[in-house]
C-alpha cells in the first residue's frame, strides 16, 4: 500500500482506567474520526459509489487522532475557545476553506489567522497526539475490483475505516504497547455508521486476527456532543486535499499541515490502482468473506532510523 507522511506511533502516555485487581493500569487511547471526498455538487449528503447514477467520488479518505483523554481534554478546552473568540459553532473544513456558511462574511486573513491558531493547538501536542489516515480512489475501485470483490472490502468509506483501525492496532503491537492496552473508536456520524460499528466489533471478535485484542469500544457521535470530532474532519479534510491534487496528477501538502510533520505523529496510506491489483490478485474476490468481513492487514513500517 502507498505511504503518505509517515512518522510511526510511539509511547503514547496513557489515560488510566481501573485494570484486574492487582495488575497494571491499561492504556485506553481515544481515535476521532471523520471522512472527507468530493461529492456531487447536485446532490446533497453521501454519495453512494455502487447506486446506478449516483456521483462516484474522486477521492475518499477516513482520517482522524488519536491520543489519551488527558490530551484530548487540553485540546477541547482550547478549541472551544478559538471557536467562542471568533463567534462560530464549530470547525468545519469544507465551509472554512470555500468561506461559506458560518464563515461566508470572512475575509482571507481571518479565515488564515483562525486556522492557524487550530493548527497550533495540535502542535503543542507534539507527540502525544498522531494523525491516522487512509484514502483510495473510487474510480478506479470500481473499475479494477468487481461487484462481488467491493461486497466484501465495502464501500469506501468502510474499507477506509477499517484500514485505519487495522493500522492503529497493529502499530500498538509492534511498538510494545501492554497486552491489555487498547483503544476507543468514536466516528461522526454518516449514512454507514451503523456498518462502521459493525465491521469494528467483527475484527475485535476476529479469534485469527492477531490485532483483535486492541480493540476497545466503537460508537457514532457528533460535533455537539464530542468538540475531538472538529480535529477529526481537519486531518481527514488536508488528506482528502493531498489525495484530491494526487488524483489530478500533482503533488501537494498545504503550509498548514506540514507545519505539523515536525511536531506531531503522522500515519497516512492510500489504496491505489496497484494495491487494487494485488488484491484482486490475492483473490478478494473470490475468497470465502462475509460482506464487509475482509481485514486489511499492512506489512510493518520501516524501523525509525
Amino acid at each position: 500500500m502507498q505511504k503518505g507522511a509517515e512518522i510511526s506511533i510511539k509511547e503514547i502516555a496513557a489515560m488510566l482506567n481501573p485494570g484486574r485487581p492487582g495488575r497494571r493500569y491499561l492504556a485506553l487511547l481515544k481515535f476521532y474520526c471523520d471522512e472527507s471526498y468530493d461529492s456531487d455538487p447536485s446532490q446533497s449528503g453521501m454519495a453512494f459509489y455502487d447506486v446506478d447514477g449516483q456521483h462516484v467520488p474522486k477521492a475518499y479518505v477516513v482520517g482522524g487522532f488519536i491520543a489519551n483523554e488527558r490530551i484530548w481534554e487540553n485540546i477541547g478546552e482550547r478549541w472551544r475557545k478559538e471557536n467562542e473568540r471568533v463567534g462560530v459553532s464549530r470547525y468545519h473544513g469544507a465551509y472554512v476553506n470555500a468561506r461559506s456558511g458560518e464563515f461566508a462574511e470572512w475575509s482571507k486573513d481571518q479565515q488564515r489567522e483562525y486556522s492557524q491558531n487550530l493548527i497550533e493547538i495540535l502542535r503543542d501536542q507534539k507527540r502525544d497526539i498522531h494523525a491516522i489516515s487512509c484514502g483510495m480512489f473510487p474510480r478506479e475501485y470500481e473499475q479494477i475490483i468487481n461487484a462481488m470483490g467491493r461486497e466484501k472490502l465495502g464501500h469506501p468509506y468502510i474499507a477506509c475505516f477499517k484500514s485505519c483501525i487495522a493500522m492503529i492496532a497493529q502499530e500498538l503491537d509492534i511498538r510494545g504497547y501492554a497486552p491489555d492496552d487498547k483503544f476507543a473508536v468514536i466516528l461522526d456520524r454518516n449514512d454507514l455508521e451503523g456498518e462502521a460499528v459493525e465491521v469494528f466489533y467483527k475484527m475485535k471478535d476476529s479469534e485469527i486476527w492477531p490485532f483483535h485484542h486492541r480493540l476497545a469500544t466503537c460508537a457514532p457521535g457528533n460535533w455537539q456532543e464530542h468538540i475531538e470530532l472538529q480535529p477529526a474532519d481537519l486531518i481527514a479534510y488536508e488528506s482528502f486535499r493531498i489525495l484530491g491534487e494526487k488524483y489530478n496528477g500533482r503533488e501537494g501538502i498545504r503550509p498548514a499541515l506540514r507545519s505539523m510533520f515536525k511536531t506531531n505523529g503522522f500515519l497516512g496510506y492510500y489504496f491505489e490502482s496497484d494495491t487494487f491489483k494485488k488484491l484482486k490478485a490475492d483473490g478478494l474476490e473470490s475468497c470465502d468473506c462475509v460482506p464487509n468481513g475482509f481485514v486489511v492487514n499492512f506489512p510493518p513500517p520501516p524501523e525509525e532510523p
